[in-house]
């Protein structure tokens, strides 16, 4: 992804963005854990990092966060989830200075 800075033209990987979410979702490890999508990537996941687990497509303006998660059992999802996108756009907001980011956060396994 590119972005227009005040220097001219940064491009930020599509690696470090899910960094970006995957060290915003740490701070909420209490109530969430990032999931595998399907029972084949929770598999292979033993091969691969967590945030591997982290969608992240980019369109004209910015970008939109699949999150794939583990929630504990008793959590109050809605809630959660409010907590986690508020969380993701601030870092965005923060370290990329993005502002139009959207979270779509899929539940894949109550723990």
């Amino acid at each position: 992804m590119k972005f227009q800075g005040t220097c001219g033209e940064i491009e930020v990987t599509e690696k470090a963005l899910k960094k970006v979410v995957y060290y915003a979702l740490t701070e909420l490890s209490d109530r969430l854990n990032v999931a595998a999508k399907n029972w084949l990537q929770k598999v292979l996941n033993v091969f691969s990092s967590e945030e591997s687990n982290v969608v992240i497509h980019e369109n004209g303006e910015g970008v939109t966060v699949d999150l794939y998660v583990a929630v504990g059992y008793g959590i109050n999802i809605p809630e959660t989830f409010g907590m986690v996108k508020e969380k993701i756009i601030e870092s965005f907001r923060n370290h990329l200075a993005l502002e139009n980011v959207d979270v779509n956060m899929h539940v894949t396994e109550v723990k």
